[in-house]
């Protein structure tokens, strides 16, 4: 459905007086996203990210690159406490943007993404390359995980076989660490359901007063899952 399909298929639903309100949100909406992003994309970047990209490695089980959106990583980080000592991993970090959250707000950790794409790992790497604790490591996330990782970031990167592979990994790998995951966009979130980890379910209307409005949703539901340290 193009543009002018659905301007007039929501004026049929919700009258003038509404679609116009809506207008004025998603203009408003877009300007301030537009200048937010492209001042942080910028400043620690060094260039502008905007764009989504399809996946050349879905026969791996990566999914397509979506950027988390800035906005929204406050309310995601939130829920749980970053200590100077952890070591933070953005699984299928793309092209930086989580990164560059982290950076924002003068994390001195140790900083690892995680990016199958090559092109796409080297120019992350070279955005980074001034920062001495983020390092970009290419190719197949499960196998490069970081034992040492305490906080890995997970915004939907893979399929439901790949994700399994992932939980047993993580759990395997990091022994008698405390390990958080905070799993955006849980597709596959049944996987973590067993006794080895703890998940916390978040709705962003429920629990942080988001309010939807039509298409400028932006947020998806959000669970901490939590390494069970009683086995």
């Amino acid at each position: 459905m193009n543009l002018l399909s659905r301007v007039n298929a929501r004026l049929k639903e919700d009258g003038y007086s509404k679609t116009l309100k809506y207008g004025a949100i998603v203009c408003s909406d877009a300007f301030t996203t537009y200048l937010r992003d492209t001042y942080l994309d910028l400043k620690y970047s060094g260039r502008i990210l905007h764009g989504n990209k399809k996946s050349n490695y879905k026969h791996l089980g990566a999914n397509d690159v979506y950027h988390t959106d800035y906005s929204v990583m406050p309310l995601l980080f939130s829920n749980v406490r970053i200590k100077p000592d952890d070591i933070l991993v953005d699984v299928g970090c793309g092209k930086g943007r989580v990164i560059n959250y982290w950076l924002s707000q003068k994390l001195p950790n140790q900083i690892f993404g995680l990016e199958i794409d090559p092109s796409l790992a080297s120019a992350t790497a070279r955005q980074f390359s001034g920062y001495s604790n983020v390092k970009v490591i290419q190719g197949n996330a499960i196998a490069n995980l970081p034992p040492n990782g305490t906080i890995f970031y997970f915004y939907n990167p893979f399929n439901e076989e790949k994700v399994s592979e992932f939980e047993q990994k993580v759990h395997a790998i990091t022994g008698n660490n405390q390990v958080k995951i905070i799993y955006y966009n849980p597709k596959s979130l049944n996987v973590f359901e067993s006794n080895k980890w703890s998940v916390k379910k978040l709705d962003f209307e429920k629990d942080f007063g988001v309010k939807r409005w039509g298409r400028l949703n932006k947020y998806h539901d959000l669970a901490i899952i939590t390494k069970s340290m009683l086995q």
